[in-house]
């Protein structure tokens, strides 16, 4: 009973809200609703016309440390499945913000999110300009996840980035590491942005290093693999037969 006399009353105030205002707020209703999870709530605003693409303002967005702005990016990162599928189906736009939902959602380990997010054109290779890499952003959440890696290439994810190294054959320098908020490795960046070589060479991503360049190999033709990478599959004698593949 509460949460249908809540239905009437976010009804009733839908049709008496000014639009110019809700922009001039910073924040749009559907921000709140896809923040709190009210699917109910998000799919009567959208039926109402509110904009699936408002973004928060400047000073809004500050509270956040991802500097989220769009309602989908709320949606992705509660895992919420169906508002997400809501979003996307009325036009949300799932590139608009700084740190894309298709690299939460890989960090979530949430494929449905991720193969919603592809199928709606989400960009595969796009970066985050705070933390520049030479290869796909999205690759550092989703390694791990042979299956889910493999669907990101499969759908238009760039391969040959990942064996592109200025050091080459020649010796690499140490790799520097810091721990994130969430307890994973993070790599400072020491040229141009990181390299996947380096990426793959922390110590919470390096023991999958062998499958993880051999899942690579299948997307691209002759490469060559810098000193680094050869380091990896020299470590473990079953990881020899994939250098063959280069």
């Amino acid at each position: 009973m509460c949460r249908i006399n809540s239905n009437i009353i976010v009804s009733m105030l839908i049709s008496v809200t000014s639009k110019t205002r809700v922009r001039r707020a910073g924040i749009s209703p559907l921000h709140l609703a896809a923040e709190r999870n009210r699917d109910d709530v998000l799919e009567a605003l959208i039926e109402a016309g509110f904009d699936v693409n408002a973004q928060l303002s400047e000073e809004r967005l500050r509270l956040y440390q991802d500097r989220r702005s769009s309602p989908l990016y709320f949606s992705v990162i509660n895992n919420n499945i169906h508002a997400v599928r809501m979003l996307l189906a009325a036009g949300a736009d799932p590139n608009r913000d700084m740190f894309k939902p298709l690299m939460v959602a890989a960090r979530l380990n949430c494929i449905q999110t991720v193969t919603l997010l592809v199928e709606h054109r989400a960009d595969i290779n796009a970066s985050i300009p705070t933390h520049l890499t030479t290869f796909p952003a999205v690759y550092m959440f989703s390694m791990k996840n042979l299956p889910m890696f493999k669907y990101l290439l499969d759908h238009g994810g760039h391969a040959r980035s990942c064996f592109n190294c200025v050091y080459g054959n020649r010796p690499h320098p140490p790799i520097k590491t810091t721990r994130s908020e969430r307890d994973s490795d993070r790599v400072s960046e020491q040229h141009g942005g990181v390299q996947f070589c380096e990426m793959i060479s922390a110590p919470s991503i390096s023991r999958w290093a062998g499958p993880i360049i051999d899942v690579l190999l299948d997307y691209v033709g002759h490469v060559t693999l810098c000193s680094r990478l050869m380091e990896h599959l020299d470590s473990y004698s079953e990881w020899n037969v994939i250098k063959e593949k280069a």
